[in-house]
């Protein structure tokens, strides 16, 4: 099973920025982490100041995060990224649908499992017309009562660090 969260700079296949996932193994009916993935890319495209608003991840910090690194330039053509997923049948992700896309065709899950959509009908975030929603990462946090940084919010790891206590929170694993 991996646990994976993308940041990225713009709606184009493959343009990830920054990437973090987890992998875990059952080990005696208990899960354990087994590795741990993370890494920065450069984009070939313009900042888009949507994504940026998000992230904070200008050219300038993603070169700064890279220096003395020797890791592909970007996400699409990192063969390591490939590498670390190949044993895992299972892809968990809070938004997966997000996630899947960006992966295009790189890696192939057997299983899908998303954070988001299975805790609608539990949290029933409400959207402005009072409809319940798909809830957002840090609503979902609070349902199950876990510490939220709204600062830290959209890094991958730590993105990735709170999917995987939500999982933990709903006896997944």
């Amino acid at each position: 099973m991996i646990i994976l969260d993308f940041e990225t700079n713009s709606q184009n296949i493959g343009d990830v920025i920054e990437v973090a996932a987890v992998k875990l193994k059952k080990v005696n009916d208990k899960y354990e982490l087994v590795d741990k993935f993370h890494r920065y890319y450069l984009s070939r495209y313009s900042v888009n100041p949507y994504s940026y608003e998000v992230h904070k991840l200008t050219p300038e910090l993603i070169l700064e995060h890279r220096k003395d690194m020797t890791y592909s330039s970007y996400f699409t053509e990192d063969l390591d990224f490939i590498e670390f997923c190949e044993d895992a049948n299972t892809l968990v992700a809070h938004n997966i649908s997000f996630e899947l896309r960006h992966l295009d065709r790189m890696v192939k899950f057997e299983n899908h499992f998303c954070t988001m959509k299975e805790n609608k009908k539990i949290v029933k975030a409400l959207n402005k017309n009072g409809n319940i929603k798909n809830p957002k990462l840090d609503e979902t946090c609070n349902f199950y009562k876990i510490d939220f940084d709204d600062v830290k919010y959209h890094s991958a790891t730590y993105d990735v660090s709170k999917t995987y206590e939500i999982l933990k929170r709903m006896n997944i694993i």
